[in-house]
């Protein structure tokens, strides 16, 4: 019988390692904890139960780098939960424990998110009219993927249909952009000095693209960011925008280099779209309510029967409603040629310099550090033909 011992002791001490080895039936954690916002003020949760046994489970959240703190405790067998108590641009961290009589288990993994900044009561577009915007993004993004979450829920915010950028400098956070926005599609042109180019972004439900280029590519001195013309479709109707960002400064050289965009463009559109709806739009970075001797746009005030700045109203009135408030003046600038003169005076059309600081808890500061030092200016087109 002794020549057996060894083969016993071995099932003794195999039998005892896998003992050893084996957690308890039901005393497992929970696994795959995924997080995801659902709203701008929710946060959900799930993950994998892998106990038959438990109690609930402990669900715990911190911020940055504080303790992690009890949120919620659930019952048996649930697999989900709702976090309805969350701030906008914060970093949040969980996770989640089985629950047993008189004890837990060990943690599951820890699952972050970053919320997205909120703005509730912020809005300008609607089902029954048509809208452009012009909004100057400056050095884009401002605040890397910051700005990107900014600028993401504005627009869903303000829901127009076409919006004119300028200062796009960075084409990987402008993809990032156009594919967080669902039903959106965007354009960003090459042709600026620089890389602060011109772009645009449009709903494609609505809005249907026949073509896009840019127009005097060789004149550097007006055109220090080449002009970015869209030709498109809005419910039937063929429409042209012309993007701009005309050459900054104050001295007389830099007048000069407006007054012959100006020009420029008033020859382009006469020549090529003489009968068809134009908006002229963008960061124009003049005054247009200066009088004639130093006004670079006077080519398109002096002939009203043909042309009209939709936005002249706010740059002659109260310097609260301009759209550069750091000088404070109002250089973006929305145009529109006679076809479109009927549409703007329907009842329903609009335009307004968006103040979107004002939605923020931080106000301008907030604005500015994260956003732009521009406003955007927005023309709403009751389009009733």
């Amino acid at each position: 019988m002794i020549k057996y011992y060894p083969f016993l002791i071995l099932l003794i001490m195999l039998f005892s390692c896998g003992k050893q080895t084996t957690e308890p039936v039901g005393k497992e954690s929970p696994t795959e904890l995924t997080i995801f916002l659902i709203s701008q003020t929710e946060i959900q949760l799930s993950w994998i139960d892998n106990s038959d046994s438990e109690s609930g489970f402990l669900i715990q959240r911190k911020f940055d780098n504080e303790d992690f703190e009890t949120i919620f405790t659930t019952n048996e067998n649930v697999l989900d939960y709702i976090d309805d108590e969350v701030e906008p641009l914060s970093q949040y961290y969980y996770r989640v424990a089985t629950l047993f009589e008189g004890d837990q288990s060990e943690w599951s993994n820890v699952a972050s998110i970053y919320t997205h900044p909120t703005f509730q009561n912020l809005w300008f577009g609607e089902d029954e009219t048509f809208e452009i915007m012009t909004w100057n993004l400056e050095h884009f993004p401002k605040n890397n993927s910051i700005t990107v979450d900014y600028v993401k829920e504005i627009i869903l915010a303000l829901d127009v249909d076409l919006i004119a950028l300028q200062e796009i400098e960075n084409q990987n956070y402008f993809n990032l952009l156009v594919d967080s926005l669902t039903g959106w599609e965007g354009y960003r042109a090459t042709g600026a000095a620089w890389e602060i180019n011109l772009a645009l972004l449009y709903k494609t439900e609505v809005i249907t693209m026949t073509n896009i280029y840019e127009i005097y590519e060789d004149l550097w001195e007006p055109f220090p960011r080449t002009p970015l013309v869209i030709e498109f479709v809005f419910d039937g109707i063929t429409l042209i925008a012309i993007n701009n960002h005309l050459k900054a400064g104050g001295d007389a050289e830099d007048e000069e280099r407006r007054r012959e965009a100006s020009l420029l463009l008033e020859q382009y559109i006469d020549t090529n779209f003489s009968d068809i709806e134009v908006i002229l739009l963008g960061d124009l970075n003049d005054d247009i309510s200066e009088p004639e001797a130093s006004n670079v746009f006077w080519n398109f005030i002096e002939l009203p029967d043909k042309y009209l700045f939709t936005d002249m109203e706010i740059a002659n009135g109260n310097p609260s409603e301009w759209s550069y408030p750091g000088w404070p003046s109002h250089l973006d600038h929305i145009l529109i040629t006679n076809e479109l003169f009927d549409d703007f005076n329907n009842p329903g059309s609009d335009i307004l310099t968006i103040k979107i600081d004002e939605y923020l808890d931080n106000g301008w500061d907030e604005y500015d550090e994260n956003i732009s030092d521009h406003r955007p200016v927005a023309l709403k087109l009751n389009l009733s033909r």
